[in-house]
C-alpha cells in the first residue's frame, strides 16, 4: 500500500475534523497505513448523509432529494451506496418510486452523487404508472469471473411479470460491467414469482426486499421477505436459482420455466420479522439483520453459517419518527463497522419521503451489537 502524499492527507484531516474524533492507539506505536486508514473514517454523521440532489448531497445545499432502503457495496477504497427514491408529495399516501440512485464516497464524509442508474422500466416485464412505478428495495453485489473480469448484479423488487398477467411483486436481476450502469435484464423474466412462495403466504407483496450474499466458498444465497424470511442458493452465474430448469428463445431469455426442483426455505425463528433482511459476516460470525415488526424496529439474529439456524440477538433501533419502515445495509469499511438505513428527518419528511443515514455499528466481546447510537449535526 502506499504512503500519503500531501495531496491524500487534506481530506483525510478535512474528514477528522467533519466526522468526530481520530480513532488512537492505547499505546503510541508506528502510524501504518492500515492505522492512517482505520483513522480517517467518522465516528458520527452528518445525518441524513442524502439530503441534496447536488454534486455533494451532504453538504452542497440544493433541492431536497427523499432516499430510502440503502444497499452498500464496498470496493477496494471506495462506498457504492444505491438507494431507491421516494417522489411521493408530502400530501401523498402511497410509494411513488421509478429509480434507483447511486451515490460514492472515499471517506463516508464527502459523497458524490451518481444519478439514477436503473430504472424499474429496464426490466421489460415491469409495470407502473404516473401513480408509481412501484420500485421497491434492492441490493447490488460484485463478482469476477475466471478472468478476473468483474460484473456488477443489480436485484430489484417491482411489480410485475407473474404467471397470468395478476397483480403483485416480483424479483428480477440486472447485469453490467459497470457499477453504475447501464444494467441489463440476462433472464427476461423475473427470479421470483408469486407462484413460488404461494405455499407459504398469499399477499401480493410478499416477494419484496432482495438481498445477496457471496459466502467465503464462493456459493451464493438471495434471501428475500415480507412477512416471512424466504432464502434459496443461487447458481454460480448469479441469475437462475439452483436447480432453475429453462429454454431459451432466439435471443437468449428465458422461457418454460420450471422451479419444481428448486429448494427455497422458510425462516421461521426470527421473531417478528417483517421485511428487509440483510446478510453480512463480521469476525468470523454471520449476522441477519431485519425490520422487526410495525412500525419497525431494527433486529438481529447471528449464526455459525449463512444458511443458518439463527439465533435471535435482540433490538439494535426502536422505530424512529415519522416513518413505520426501516431498511438497514451492515458493511465494513477500513476497519470499522457502520449500518445504512433510513429516517424522516428532512424537512417534509414521512413514510413515503424517506432520508438515508449512517451511523457507526459497535460490537461486544461475545459477538452481540451495541444498540446503534443515531448521530447528527
Amino acid at each position: 500500500m502506499r504512503g500519503m502524499s500531501a495531496n491524500h492527507f487534506r481530506p483525510l484531516l478535512l474528514a477528522a475534523v467533519l466526522g468526530g474524533l481520530w480513532a488512537c492507539p492505547a499505546e503510541k506505536a508506528p502510524q501504518t497505513d492500515t492505522h492512517r486508514a482505520a483513522m480517517a473514517v467518522p465516528d458520527s454523521f452528518a445525518n441524513p448523509i442524502i439530503k441534496y440532489d447536488t454534486a455533494d448531497p451532504t453538504h452542497q445545499v440544493g433541492e431536497l432529494i427523499y432516499t430510502a432502503d440503502p444497499a452498500v457495496m464496498v470496493l477496494d477504497d471506495t462506498v457504492y451506496l444505491y438507494s431507491t427514491h421516494d417522489e411521493q408529495s408530502a400530501e401523498g399516501q402511497d410509494y411513488r418510486m421509478y429509480d434507483y440512485r447511486l451515490w460514492t464516497s472515499k471517506d463516508l464524509v464527502s459523497w458524490q452523487n451518481k444519478g439514477a442508474v436503473f430504472r424499474y422500466s429496464d426490466f421489460d416485464w415491469a409495470r407502473g404508472d404516473e401513480k408509481t412505478g412501484n420500485a421497491y428495495a434492492h441490493h447490488v453485489i460484485q463478482r469476477k469471473d475466471a478472468s478476473g473480469k468483474a460484473r456488477y448484479y443489480f436485484y430489484a423488487a417491482v411489480e410485475g411479470g407473474q404467471t397470468g398477467g395478476q397483480f403483485g411483486f416480483a424479483i428480477g436481476v440486472a447485469v453490467s460491467d459497470n457499477p453504475a450502469g447501464p444494467f441489463t435484464d440476462p433472464r427476461g423474466m423475473p427470479m421470483i414469482l408469486l407462484e413460488d412462495t404461494a405455499a407459504y403466504k398469499d399477499h401480493s407483496w410478499r416477494n419484496i426486499d432482495p438481498a445477496v450474499f457471496v459466502d467465503d466458498d464462493g456459493r451464493a444465497y438471495l434471501y428475500w421477505g415480507n412477512k416471512q424470511l424466504w432464502w434459496v442458493e443461487l447458481e454460480d452465474d448469479l441469475v437462475h436459482l439452483k436447480g432453475e430448469q429453462y429454454s431459451l428463445d432466439a435471443e437468449g431469455k428465458m422461457q418454460n420455466r420450471d422451479a419444481s426442483q428448486v429448494q427455497i426455505h422458510a425462516v421461521e425463528t426470527l421473531p417478528n420479522f417483517e421485511e428487509g433482511p440483510y446478510v453480512s459476516k463480521h469476525n468470523g460470525l454471520y449476522y441477519l439483520v431485519y425490520a422487526a415488526g410495525f412500525p419497525e424496529s431494527l433486529a438481529y439474529a447471528t449464526s455459525s453459517s449463512a444458511t443458518g439456524p439463527w439465533q435471535y440477538r435482540g433490538i439494535l433501533m426502536d422505530p424512529l419518527p415519522n416513518t413505520t419502515t426501516i431498511h438497514p445495509a451492515l458493511f465494513e469499511f477500513k476497519g470499522h463497522t457502520y449500518l445504512a438505513y433510513h429516517n424522516a428527518d428532512l424537512p417534509g419528511g414521512g413514510n413515503y419521503r424517506r432520508s438515508v443515514a449512517l451511523d457507526r455499528v459497535v460490537f461486544n466481546a461475545d459477538g452481540s451489537i451495541k444498540p446503534i447510537v443515531r448521530t447528527s449535526k
